[in-house]
């Protein structure tokens, strides 16, 4: 009797590999991002946001009109650089990779409202993420696709796909939102990674 299990047992677990092996990891990508803050009932654009992924490597830009902030970091490593260009004044910093201080995650839940969202050609799903520190993200993703660093934002580390939108939900301040509007598979240089330190003032 036990035997006529087996058949039903093996045919699940293909299911389960069969629908791992579905999502495509991407060794290499960039991901642009427009940012919007929640004004009234309206959005206004205030930044992007440039994601350089390439193995384990990542370069993150982000752009204000007061700031241009970049992070380059390698997810085999404990250390990244910082840089930051105000005016003309520019900085650069080596870190701690991840900070020590970072909130802890409270929950992570599914949510239903996924269905007919598509970002840049992907369907995608949504989970909300409760941190320590109170804020939330709401994160739109493809399980599709996996790229080779998810950790572009903390926040995404247990996000099972790629993250092509999220709004960040903080009590003390507007609600700040994060959507996608490029992605390029395209091969991306090494020199991509590289800092010319003679550029910034040195912190300590």
């Amino acid at each position: 009797m036990k035997l006529k299990y087996i058949p039903l047992i093996v045919c699940v677990c293909f299911i389960q590999v069969y629908a791992h092996a579905q999502a495509k990891v991407l060794g290499e990508c960039t991901i642009q991002f427009k940012i919007q803050q929640q004004k009234n009932n309206d959005w206004a654009d205030i930044g992007t946001k440039k994601v350089w992924i390439k193995g384990n490597q990542c370069k993150t830009m982000l752009t204000t009109p007061l700031l241009i902030q970049t992070l380059i970091f390698n997810i085999q490593e404990d250390k990244a650089l910082v840089t930051k260009e105000l005016g003309n004044n520019k900085y650069l910093q080596e870190i701690n990779f991840p900070p020590a201080s970072l909130p802890s995650l409270i929950s992570m839940k599914e949510l239903s409202i996924d269905t007919s969202i598509v970002i840049l050609g992907y369907r995608c799903k949504t989970v909300k993420l409760e941190w320590s520190d109170g804020v939330v993200y709401e994160v739109l993703y493809t399980p599709t696709v996996i790229p080779s660093v998810t950790t572009f934002e903390f926040a995404f580390k247990e996000v099972p796909g790629l993250v092509l939108g999220y709004r960040i939900i903080n009590k003390d301040n507007p609600v700040v939102q994060y959507l996608a509007i490029e992605l390029d598979f395209s091969p991306i240089t090494l020199n991509q990674f590289l800092i010319n330190r003679m550029d910034f003032q040195i912190l300590e």
